[in-house]
């Protein structure tokens, strides 16, 4: 019997999709938190948000344990509950959707684009309904959405949109970060994102009233800096407990872990934009395979480089001959019988679920493994 080996059990000479960016100084840094004697949500979780305010420009931040608690923490505090529909995309790792299924609300699958794997505008609107309560919009693989139309949406139907930027940050729309005009922006920080703190999220406002209920609903309805100390009781004496919080907070190790990857953000990003660029430059006239779109307003990151392929089991045997690994970010999300069954009214979804694959795109990767990775692209696809 041939033992199927675990992620972590994959050999070091295998060229991996992923990989995780962790600067040398990180270790430096946990150790003088876990020496400090003070490692829960204190300092460092709020340098942190002070810091991806000042380099990205975000309004306001919270801090959060992951990318799924920023989304579910978002549509808690907006309201969505049983019953309720929100609007989503079916082409995403499945965490955007089953943030929805854990408020006890209902996804509602918008189709997506071909050229670059967005929720599409035109078919949120026509999903719309009276029980509608949110829109959620993913900016794949780091390439943002179309935002200008769907915020036009969101305000025409007077919906909240909650933007899934688990892929981009550092990503801009028209000149602007993703995450600095927005009024509601879930970001990720797990393990294998441009940067990251082991796991973690921040969700990000340009509302102080959202900002004010999301640092109580990440922390059981408790403002951490607004609560007043109580001699005895270990609640504080300000806590009316009116309001259901969860256990959200983000803690001081991994708030270093985070933070020294945002010092080091330029490193891993100037990476991937090098790789993601050389791959469009030389892949673009391959035959069988099309890249995805690109737009000249907006400006990716390159969280993953996704790519149509024609027969991509057999793209995919091909490049494992020369220790090249493929995979695929997610399946469409209705095939899990979760989320209420098969859809027959999404075409271009049930198209990119058969031939989307993505390409290793790391700051781990050298120009020789690249080289490698597009001469073997070519040959696979002739």
């Amino acid at each position: 019997m041939v033992k199927v080996r675990k992620d972590y059990e994959l050999s070091d000479d295998l060229i991996r999709t992923w990989s995780t960016f962790i600067p040398k100084e990180s270790i430096t840094e946990v150790t003088k938190i876990l020496k400090s004697k003070w490692i829960n949500t204190g300092k460092k979780e709020k340098e942190l948000r002070e810091k991806v305010c000042r380099k990205w420009g975000f309004p306001y931040c919270v801090a959060v344990t992951n990318g799924t608690a920023a989304l579910r923490a978002s549509l808690a505090m907006i309201g969505v509950g049983f019953g309720d529909e929100v609007i989503s995309t079916p082409y995403t790792f499945i965490a955007t959707n089953t943030a929805i299924l854990e408020q006890g609300a209902i996804p509602v699958f918008a189709d997506v684009k071909y050229e670059d794997l967005n929720i599409d505008p035109k078919s949120i609107e026509k999903k719309i309904t009276k029980k509608t309560k949110a829109i959620i919009a993913v900016h794949y693989g780091g390439n943002p959405i179309d935002l200008d139309e769907i915020r036009a949406i969101s305000k025409k139907y007077g919906v909240p949109l909650i933007e899934d930027a688990a892929h981009a940050l550092g990503s801009m729309y028209k000149g602007k970060f993703i995450g600095q005009t927005g009024e509601i922006v879930c970001f990720s920080l797990q393990v294998v994102k441009i940067i990251n703190s082991g796991d973690g999220g921040f969700i990000v406002t340009n509302s102080n009233r959202y900002y004010k209920k999301l640092k109580k609903i990440i922390w059981y309805g408790i403002d951490r800096e607004g609560k007043k100390r109580n001699l005895l009781d270990p609640l504080p004496s300000n806590f009316k407990g009116d309001e259901l919080g969860f256990k959200y907070n983000m803690n001081d190790i991994t708030a270093t872990l985070a933070s020294v990857g945002v010092d080091h953000y330029e490193e891993a990003a100037a990476k991937r934009i090098a790789i993601g660029e050389r791959y469009r430059n030389e892949l673009a006239s391959c035959h069988n395979i099309k890249l995805i779109k690109y737009y000249e307003d907006r400006k990716p990151n390159y969280q993953i480089f996704p790519i149509h392929v024609k027969n991509r089991v057999k793209f995919a045997k091909h490049l494992l001959k020369s220790n090249i690994m493929v995979n695929i970010n997610n399946r469409r999300n209705d095939i899990y019988p979760m989320f209420g069954g098969l859809r027959s009214d999404l075409p271009v979804t049930a198209k990119v679920d058969q031939d989307v694959v993505l390409l290793p795109l790391h700051s781990d990767l050298t120009d020789r493994q690249v080289s490698l990775i597009i001469k073997t692209v070519k040959e696979a696809v002739i």
